[in-house]
């Protein structure tokens, strides 16, 4: 069974620019993946964001798609905030061979980098839903992985993903060893994505 690697944390935290390496990282093994972001996701069908309650039922839409993806065979990794533990929960119960990887930094720091500007709206007022200023974000307790952005670098946060996937692609083998064989992914795909993490 193909895993889930499932990427969760505050905006702008850094969930879309590890996610799409993972993905290219994957594609380049010849590996079948598709990269689920859930702002794009929810624009797509047209979904609003605004309230727990559609939180909850987005990330519902969310788990629903990853499954069938995962039926058909394919690597999934979605990048969601995920704020409640109970979403994750049911994650764990409903999801095979599911990674919960809590990707982690700072509030502060996130408010520094404001990447799509969402907490300077906030601040505005121009935003009244966003999670930790608004809306609650539930500590995770049990993720696979922590991957604090604010600490190391974009290649180390990187390959601590790809290793934790390639554990999940091949739990009875020698991945280790794998690994090593395996090319890394160029240096300037981390140029391109330092610029939007």
């Amino acid at each position: 069974m193909t895993p889930i690697i499932w990427l969760m944390g505050l905006s702008g935290s850094g969930k879309t620019t590890l996610g799409s390496l993972l993905r290219l990282y994957l594609d380049g093994q010849g590996i079948d993946a598709e990269f689920i972001d859930a702002d794009s996701f929810c624009r797509s069908k047209g979904m609003s964001t605004g309230t727990p309650q559609q939180r909850v039922r987005n990330t519902d839409a969310l788990r629903d798609h990853a499954l069938n993806l995962q039926a058909n065979g394919k690597v999934c990794v979605v990048a969601a905030a995920t704020p409640y533990e109970g979403m994750r929960q049911t994650n764990r119960e409903l999801l095979p061979n599911y990674r919960e990887v809590w990707v982690r930094c700072s509030l502060q720091t996130l408010v520094q980098r404001d990447t799509k500007g969402l907490y300077a709206k906030a601040e505005r007022g121009d935003l009244h839903a966003l999670d930790s200023v608004f809306d609650a974000f539930d500590e995770p307790r049990n993720p696979h992985a922590i991957i604090e952005t604010d600490v190391y670098s974009l290649v180390e946060c990187y390959e601590q993903l790809r290793d934790l996937t390639l554990e999940a692609l091949a739990p009875q083998s020698d991945w280790d060893e794998q690994r090593r064989m395996l090319p890394q992914v160029s240096q300037g795909a981390f140029t391109n994505a330092a610029i939007a993490l």
